[in-house]
């Protein structure tokens, strides 16, 4: 065995961490044998050097750092190849020197490899895929190996490509030349019986990226409608595919939202539950990469908008508001997420708005009382600003309802040619198809123009009866994210999972928390303090900053009631902003810093600083059992932050946002339920970056 592969073996087996310094031979010797090694079972180990090197931008250690490529175009097994690919895309600046050799490299000869090693040619193509995918690399060498293959490959290899034309897709969507040439591909893989059902999938996202994407109410419904008979066609042909589940339910509720039907958003968010819950009982302890982690955190956005639209529709059916703000405060988030929330990869919501927004409009016009509600919201703010009222959403929406208003006094008033003279629409067509598109798409999918005739004769009633009757007929055949919260979430919904207690409704609801609690982690890691406390006029001090070291003698210091205050503030600003109480008293014959509550589950966080150690053995061991006995009475989850007080001057530096939370149990002596705590650090004493280079 060579040299290296024994150092390299070494230090695996010893878990330290792998780097060229750390091998300890010289840069020749590295550079000698590295070829042999990265065709050979060690290869990650060498693409885990290769990358420090290059974060480290040693570039002694560059001989060595080339010579992976050309070993790897030797590499016969597909685990150690895709293993070497994940080391190397950990560090952008590695991907970045070494993007053109690997492309060339991983697409030489690929038609010859896909006949002669299919499963290695499908980890050669998707390798190239990451590194275009990652801008490491331009995108055309791939785009021409992606138009020569044969749809007629071997199976192993067609079992993995829809997938990466998926991702393709995702990526490059707005390219017309290659979007054509692999929507024409995944058409051709529906035939094929080892890539049907993911070809179908994909083909099903396309549609619904394109539906999101666009400006026509149409185009809009007619992509969901056909995007729904994709997923439902998946779902149906394997029992697997949950997501295809997921996405169908998606479509269901937009469109039934458009057309007011309550139920049918309820049955579709209930779907989407349920599919969540199934899914993850299939991925419970399965390996999944990095790399396919965005499409799983789309599911979870989407269920959060399903919720609040299904929130919504029930509001808006209501004849009168018993508790006004509340029912409008339901409606504007509503209103707000449908422009704003990103449940596919790169789309902006702005097709969702389009289809989502009208209905909310039209129910506000309709509805005297509910308008003068509105208006009374927007002028009268005062009235509920501790309330965390989205005055902003209210004014946007009370204008586009103001300018509806307008619209329809104007063309109700009489025109030279008399009243309800309309030259350029004397059927009426016109408006018969913008109701057949938002009430009835997918009657007007099966029938074409000749539904416009019927959208004419019928009132909106009967419309709905009609379009039952054609989902009915039709469904019997049928880019997150975050690098770091995504990757940690779900970690963390992982160890969750263990708790027998976390599934069905505490398991979405509690994952809503820990979501927006892994993102206020974040914010205040990255933050300036202008960007968060706001800037001051010349001449008056600088806000307050909790984070951040006492600049002099006398400051005054942080408090855990500071971090109370602005993990609060940030709960209220979020999607969860209607359910946060703060300091809850008669919890545990106690009280609890925050609560957030859904109907009767609720979830307490506690809030404390320690400015002696921030060590997680510590932390737990001085604060978890506080933490716990609060889910005593409820369900068995809650949270605990710790202000870090700690000195920060010589730490060099201070923790990543991967390495400040993480999952731990309780359990009192006695008892027999595990209380699951989820434990977020917030670092104060905080010195700005620069201090560090001083020293």
């Amino acid at each position: 065995m060579p040299q290296l592969a024994d150092r390299l073996t070494e230090l695996a087996a010893d878990g330290q961490a792998i780097t060229f310094p750390a091998i300890g031979l010289t840069p020749n010797a590295v550079a000698s044998e590295a070829g042999d090694v990265a065709a050979g079972p060690f290869a990650p180990y060498l693409a885990e050097a290769v990358a420090d090197a290059y974060n480290r931008s040693d570039s002694q250690w560059q001989p060595a750092a080339t010579a992976l490529p050309q070993g790897l175009a030797a590499q016969p097994s597909v685990l150690h190849l895709s293993a070497s690919m994940d080391a190397l895309l950990h560090s952008p600046t590695a991907a970045k020197a070494l993007g053109k050799p690997l492309t060339a490299v991983l697409l030489d000869d690929l038609l010859t490899q896909i006949e002669r090693a299919p499963l290695l040619a499908a980890a050669r193509l998707e390798g190239a895929l990451r590194l275009a995918v990652a801008d490491a690399v331009t995108p055309f060498k791939l785009w021409q190996a992606l138009e020569d293959v044969p749809s007629d490959s071997p199976e192993d290899f067609l079992e993995r490509l829809p997938r990466l034309l998926g991702l393709t897709l995702d990526r490059w969507a707005d390219e017309d030349t290659i979007a054509d040439t692999v929507r024409t591909l995944l058409q051709q893989l529906t035939h094929d019986e080892a890539a049907d059902v993911d070809a179908m999938f994909e083909l099903g996202c396309d549609l619904l990226r394109r539906a999101l994407s666009s400006q026509d109410l149409g185009a809009i419904t007619s992509h969901l409608v056909l995007a729904r008979k994709q997923f439902e066609t998946a779902a149906q042909a394997e029992e697997a595919r949950d997501d295809a589940r997921i996405y169908a339910a998606v479509c269901d509720a937009a469109l039934a939202f458009s057309r007011h039907d309550v139920a049918t958003i309820a049955t579709a968010a209930d779907e989407i539950a349920a599919a969540l819950d199934q899914r993850e009982a299939w991925l419970h302890r399965a390996h999944q990469s990095s790399w396919l982690q965005p499409r799983r955190s789309a599911e979870i956005a989407w269920q959060r908008l399903i919720l609040q639209l299904r929130a919504a529709a029930t509001a808006l059916q209501e004849d009168a508001w018993m508790d006004a703000w509340q029912a409008l405060d339901t409606v504007l988030s509503a209103y707000s997420a449908a422009r704003t929330v990103c449940p596919v990869a790169g789309d902006t919501g702005q097709g969702l708005a389009h289809l989502v927004q009208p209905t909310i409009e039209g129910r506000f016009l309709r509805q005297q009382a509910f308008l003068a509600q509105l208006r009374r919201a927007a002028q009268e703010t005062d009235q509920h600003t501790t309330r965390g009222f989205d005055s902003a959403t209210a004014n946007i929406l009370l204008q586009a309802v103001e300018t509806a208003v307008q619209r329809e006094s104007e063309s109700t008033a009489p025109s030279s040619n008399g009243p309800g003279s309309d030259d350029d629409d004397p059927l009426g067509a016109g408006s018969a198809l913008s109701r057949l598109q938002r009430l009835a798409p997918t009657l007007l999918l099966l029938l074409g123009d000749r539904a416009v005739s019927i959208g004419i004769a019928l009132d909106d009633v009967d419309l709905l009866v009609l379009e039952g009757f054609a989902y009915d007929s039709d469904v019997a055949r049928l880019k997150a994210t975050d690098p770091l919260i995504v990757p940690k979430l779900d970690a963390l919904m992982t160890e969750l999972s263990a708790h027998p207690a976390f599934v069905g409704e505490v398991r979405r609801t509690f994952s809503a928390l820990v979501e927006q609690t892994l993102l206020f982690l974040k914010s205040r890691s990255d933050f300036t303090r202008s960007n968060l406390f706001g800037t001051t006029k010349k001449g008056e001090p600088p806000a307050f900053d909790y984070r951040r070291k006492p600049e002099k003698k006398g400051d005054r210091k942080a408090v855990e009631a500071d971090l109370q205050r602005d993990f609060h503030q940030w709960l209220r600003a979020g999607p969860l902003h209607n359910v946060v109480l703060v300091e809850p008293v008669d919890v545990g014959m106690g009280r609890a810093d925050g609560m957030v509550y859904f109907g009767a589950l609720r979830y307490l966080t506690e809030i404390k600083q320690d400015d002696s150690d921030n060590d997680r053995t510590y932390l737990e061991g001085r604060y978890l059992a506080q933490a716990a006995e609060y889910s005593n009475t409820n369900a068995p989850f809650g949270q605990l932050l710790v202000l870090d007080l700690t000195p920060k001057d010589d730490t060099q530096g201070n923790m990543r946002v991967d390495e400040v939370a993480w999952t731990t149990n309780h359990r009192p002596k006695g008892t027999n339920t595990d209380r699951a705590v989820v434990v977020g650090v917030v670092a104060g004493n905080r010195v700005t970056p620069s201090t560090y280079s001083r020293k």
